[in-house]
């Protein structure tokens, strides 16, 4: 795929990748911005300058073992370019650009029934933890 552009996300992308996230997961239309800042940003996927793959990083410190890791959320591709190895470029484009950003390791979570995205994450590396997530709404 000779004319995919992997790159940081910029402001003017905004109205796209919303609407590229709201296709892919269950969230409102109250999402004004998606602004970087020091410990988070986003990375586009670009064909034919149409923005077609999304992933959200957040940098997180762990003050008890004293590291920084990745937190990847919203990983996303447009259904019509989906298994074109998009988002693989994407993770790979993440995984070069964290040896440079002193982090440890790259987390993420993923429904189960998310059965391609879950293979992704394991081709590209990823291990499944022994873990349950708890959330209380406030």
């Amino acid at each position: 795929m000779d004319n995919l552009v992997i790159r940081k996300y910029v402001n003017n992308d905004f109205n796209e990748v919303i609407n590229l996230v709201k296709d892919n997961f269950n969230i409102g239309d109250n999402i004004k911005s998606l602004e970087d800042n020091l410990n988070s940003f986003g990375i586009v996927a670009i064909i034919d300058k149409k923005i077609v793959g999304y992933l959200r990083v957040d940098k997180l410190y762990n003050p008890f073992k004293k590291y920084y890791y990745y937190f990847l959320s919203y990983v996303c591709v447009d259904s019509n370019y989906q298994n074109m190895g998009i988002a693989t470029k994407m993770l790979e484009f993440i995984f070069n650009y964290a040896k440079n950003d002193d982090v440890s390791y790259i987390e993420l979570t993923s429904k189960s029934s998310r059965e391609a995205a879950n293979h992704l994450y394991l081709k590209n590396g990823f291990v499944v933890r022994d873990t349950n997530v708890f959330r209380k709404d406030i």
